[in-house]
Order: C-alpha cells, then sequence, then structure tokens
C-alpha cells in the first residue's frame, strides 16, 4: 500500500511557501531581453495563475534561457499536475545552467522522493550544503531514508525539519510513522497526535494512529481513529482493513466482517483481504464460509504459503486431513524456511496420529526459530503421545495460538500482508479440527483439542451389532432450531471431553442435539464421548446418525470403523 507520507501535493507547496528561503539567484541574471517575460511569469504565480505562469517561462527560456525561468516553469507544470518526467527535466536543464542552483535541486529532490528514484537523496543532500535549508527539504529526505530503512537517519531529519517549522504536520507525522517502523509505539502516538493538532481533517495521521493504538493492545481508541479517518475518507482502504482487524481483537465479528467485506468490494482481487475475513469466519465456527474465501485466497495467489496454512486449517476443521496436510505440505515446497509452515504440517501429522514426522516437522520448525512457543508446545505433546501406554487417557492437542497483535515494520508497507498474513500464520499453523475430528490409530486413540475445542479421534473398540441412533427425551412440540445456542454447547461438550469429563461432554452434547438436530458435528462428538466411555452401540449409531445427516462425512465413518473394531475385540 501506498505510503502515507504523500508527497505528491506537497512538492509543489513545499516550493511556494511563504517564509521558504528565496531563491539564490539574482533576477539579474535572467538576460535582459527575457526578463520582460519572466517578470510577468512571477505575477502570475503570485496569482497562482500557473498555466498563464508556464506560457510567460516558456516565451522567457525562448527569448533566452536562464536557470530561473526553467526553475519557475517546472513548478508551474508541478502545479497544472504534469508528468513527473517533464519536471524533472525543467529542474536539470535549471541545473545545468547554475549547478549549486538549491532550490532546483531541492525542487528536484522532491519529486523523485514523490517518485521513490534513489536520486532523491543526493539531490536533498546538495541542496543542504548549498544552504537552502528548509523544512521540506529535510522531510523529504527523511522520508527517502525511510523508505531504505535508514530509520535512525529519518529520525534524525524529521527532528530538524520539527525545529524548523513546528506548525507543519508532515514531519510531526513523518516521525510517528517512522516510530512505528522501530515498535517505539508511544512515542508514534504522541507525534501523531501533534500532527492531528496542527491539521484537525489528517486523514493519514488518524489512520497511523489507530494502527499505533492497536500494535499497544489499545483497541478502542484504535476503532475511535479509524473511524475519524472513515469519516473523512469513506474509500480509505488501509483504514478499513486496520478497522476490521481491530474490531476481530475486540471480538465484534459482524463488524470485523462488514469491514473486510467493504474492503474486498474496493480492492477487487486482493488475496489477503480474503484471508482476513476467512480468519474472522474461522473464529465464529463457520468454517464452511472460512474455507470458501480461503480457497478464494489461494485462487488468487497460489504460490503464498500463508494462505496454503490457513487453507489447511479449514480442511482440518471439516475433517478433510489429507488435503490439510497436502495444503501444508505445498507451502513448505514454497517457503523451506518459513518455520509456521513446518509447525502447521507438524500439527497436522499430529492430528493424523503419525507422530514421528508430527515430531520431525516440529523439531525443523524449532531449528529455524528455537523460541518458536507453539512448536514447542505441539512438540511436547507429539512426545507425550509416543511415550504412553496404549491404556492410558488421550492426551489433548494443544490449543491453536491466538491471532498476535502484529508488530510488523514502517505501516507503508502493504497493510494486509502485516496486519492479516502473519495472524493467518499463527492461527491455523496448528489448527487441528475443532468441529471435525482428527483420526488417530485405532491402537492409541487421541483426542484433539484445537482452539479450546475438542476434535474426537477415532475409538478403539467397535461393536458387532449396532443399535439404532440414541434417541434424546424430548418435548413432543416442535423444537425450535437455535443454532447459536446449539454451537456454544457443542463447543463446551468438546471441552470437556478433552478434560476427560465425559458425562459432563455427554450432558452438553445432548443439549446441543436438542437445540439443533440437525447438527451432524455434534453427533460425531457425542459418538466419540460414548466410545471412551466404552458404550459402543451409542456410539456407533451417533456416528451413523452423523453420517446421514452429513453424507460422506470421512472423519465420522473412520470413526465409527474404529468403534466397530474395538466393539468386536471387546466381545472376544
Amino acid at each position: 500500500m501506498e505510503r502515507f507520507i504523500r508527497i505528491a501535493g506537497v512538492v509543489a507547496v513545499a516550493l511556494c511557501a511563504t517564509g521558504m528561503a528565496q531563491a539564490q539567484i539574482d533576477v539579474a541574471s535572467v538576460p535582459r531581453k527575457a526578463q520582460p517575460f519572466y517578470k510577468q511569469g512571477l505575477r502570475y504565480e503570485q496569482a497562482e495563475q500557473w498555466l498563464q505562469a508556464y506560457y510567460a517561462f516558456s516565451n522567457s527560456i525562448a527569448e533566452e534561457e536562464s536557470a530561473l525561468a526553467w526553475f519557475h516553469r517546472g513548478k508551474a507544470e508541478m502545479m497544472l499536475g504534469r508528468d513527473d518526467g517533464a519536471v524533472i527535466n525543467d529542474f536539470t536543464h535549471a541545473l545545468h545552467l547554475s549547478p549549486q542552483f538549491g532550490e532546483a535541486l531541492a525542487g528536484r529532490g522532491q519529486v523523485y522522493n514523490k517518485s521513490g528514484a534513489s536520486e532523491a537523496i543526493e539531490d536533498l543532500t546538495q541542496a543542504i550544503a548549498a544552504k537552502y535549508e528548509t523544512s521540506q527539504v529535510y522531510s523529504a529526505r527523511a522520508s527517502s531514508y525511510e523508505r531504505l530503512g535508514q530509520h535512525d537517519k529519518a529520525l534524525d531529519d524529521f527532528g530538524k525539519a520539527i525545529k524548523l517549522r513546528l506548525d507543519d504536520p508532515d514531519p510531526w507525522r513523518g516521525r510517528g510513522i517512522t516510530y512505528i517502523a522501530l515498535a517505539r509505539f508511544r512515542d508514534a502516538i504522541d507525534d501523531l497526535t501533534q500532527a492531528v493538532h496542527l491539521k484537525p481533517n489528517d486523514t493519514a495521521s488518524y489512520v497511523e494512529r489507530g494502527f499505533a493504538y492497536g500494535q499497544m493492545g489499545e483497541f478502542n481508541p484504535a476503532v475511535a481513529d479509524l473511524n475519524r479517518a472513515l469519516e473523512l475518507d469513506r474509500r480509505n482502504l488501509r483504514a478499513l482493513t486496520l478497522r476490521g482487524a481491530a474490531f476481530a481483537k475486540l471480538g465484534d465479528y459482524p463488524r470485523a466482517l462488514g469491514d473486510f467485506t467493504a474492503a474486498i468490494a474496493l480492492s477487487g482481487a486482493d488475496s489477503a483481504l480474503y484471508l482476513a475475513r476467512g480468519n474472522v469466519y474461522a473464529a465464529m465456527h463457520d468454517h464452511d464460509r472460512a474455507l470458501a474465501d480461503r480457497n478464494e485466497a489461494v485462487r488468487l495467489k497460489p504460490d503464498s504459503p500463508v494462505a496454503l496454512i490457513a487453507r489447511g486449517g479449514s480442511y482440518h476443521e471439516l475433517g478433510e486431513h489429507e488435503k490439510g496436510l497436502a495444503d501444508r505440505t505445498e507451502a513448505i515446497r514454497l517457503a523451506p524456511n518459513l518455520p509456521e509452515a513446518w509447525c502447521a504440517r507438524g500439527s497436522a501429522y499430529y492430528l493424523l496420529g503419525d507422530f514421528a514426522k508430527a515430531e520431525e516437522d516440529l523439531r525443523h520448525a524449532l531449528a529455524l526459530k528455537p523460541d518458536y512457543d507453539e512448536a514447542r508446545s505441539v512438540l511436547e505433546r507429539t512426545m507425550t503421545a509416543m511415550a504412553r501406554p496404549l491404556t492410558t487417557a488421550p492426551v489433548a492437542a494443544p490449543p491453536a495460538a491466538e491471532p498476535p497483535v502484529v508488530a510488523q515494520a514502517a505501516s507503508p508497507q502493504p497493510v494486509v500482508e502485516r496486519v492479516v498474513a502473519q495472524a493467518a500464520v499463527a492461527q491455523s499453523a496448528i489448527s487441528g479440527p475443532a468441529v471435525s475430528n482428527a483420526v488417530e490409530p485405532a491402537s492409541a486413540p487421541v483426542t484433539a483439542h484445537v482452539a479450546g475445542k475438542m476434535a474426537p479421534a477415532p475409538v478403539e473398540a467397535t461393536p458387532a451389532t449396532v443399535s439404532k441412533p440414541a434417541v434424546i427425551a424430548e418435548s413432543k412440540l416442535p423444537v425450535k432450531v437455535d443454532a447459536k445456542t446449539a454451537e456454544a454447547h457443542h463447543q463446551r461438550g468438546r471441552e470437556l471431553t478433552a478434560q476427560g469429563k465425559y458425562r459432563e461432554a455427554i450432558a452438553e452434547l445432548d443439549q446441543a442435539i436438542r437445540l439443533n438436530p440437525g447438527l451432524a458435528l455434534a453427533y460425531n462428538a457425542r459418538g466419540y464421548a460414548y466410545a471412551l466411555t466404552h458404550d459402543y452401540p451409542k456410539a456407533i449409531a451417533d456416528y451413523d446418525e452423523a453420517i446421514k445427516l452429513r453424507p460422506g462425512y470421512e472423519n465420522a465413518m473412520k470413526n465409527r470403523d474404529a468403534a466397530m473394531n474395538s466393539m468386536r475385540r471387546a466381545q472376544r
């Protein structure tokens, strides 16, 4: 995303600002016969009649060229919005005639800075050496340094610019952005507050201060600033995206969805925005919509390991573990040095019960990032699972990490990559099936606990005969489906199963099914809880109902097969 120090409309204003150093060449340097047109051009310039000024300076050059006429024509072209190349050409002509012309060096340097050209620093430094020292020149050079990642030099120049003009909001904003790049968020907030004080309608300062508040974990003031930014510019993509991220952190998922959806409408095909919205759907346990958004993210950017890791998490949530594993394997192929990719695949192997491969991947993740707590946590559980006797209770997989408050580099970098991508990796790196389940080997059942929810694994024993689905006692009156409350009972049931409280879990899942009889995931989860109590007929009945409600439900089918086998062994 484009930087928020917008030099485009500032350069000409800087060159025309009152109180600035005057041109360092005396008007007597203009040839006598060219002076009438030159003086006429100055009068038009003072009246801000830029087209007439352009023609007057052109006529002066036609009579006989001078550095001043070339310089002022370049300034007029800038104000008319002419191409940067034309402006630079006029300033270059002025410098050819007068190489130490500080104002022309400053003008060309600021135009170079606007376009991101590396020549900006050289021109601006020469302007300063020629004693043309203004707040705008130091601000422009600071912006160039910031673009190159030379933050200390940028801070120094912004400081000099502020000393020269305390009433100019631009260097205050610029220094605030540099502080953000250095993760000095409180200092950034102070500078951006001053910028807002000097320019109350400065959209960019509100956006950047909102971003800084977000990095401090102060999401309510972040939302307030971003609200103000959107009042000033309702189509500001960066503000919409950052506000969506702040709403998500506050748990206000409907508003987060609204902002990300609006941002998608504005930006068109942006993979990272689909990832952001997919993360919100995942947090709402709407895994079908999360998968749809993540599919779109992969379609738009098929070489994105972040998108593949996130989509892999959705596949695991929906019980399609082989697809999840395939996505994470592809992420490793694309980014072999990305520790999150190795951690994500290690978690997938854990959920599939392939603990040896899980250990290998997780150790690789830690070799790449020794302080990677999520990978270490999954590895510890993997080692526990590998070491436990077959008769011990299931071991829970680690909960998925909460997406971090992303501390990125300078805010001018692409906003979604900074605000969303890391969160997508962290959210899905160790994400297993929060609502559909990991299928472990029949010899070693494992409970996968993901994002605070239990994911049933296959069971060891299986019945020779299968009873009809267990019927929940309920009123003969029609039951009104309450999907939200049912989902809450469903998730609580999984949590209790993960804690080994199987009877309490079954009671919660009974409530989930009563409130939403079509919730196949709850039948699968209750079947697993029954299996852990060795009540295999009820387990199989629940698995059958889950498959009936959701044909092709691979996880339930595998769980049912495992339960059948375990019951047969128990009957021998």
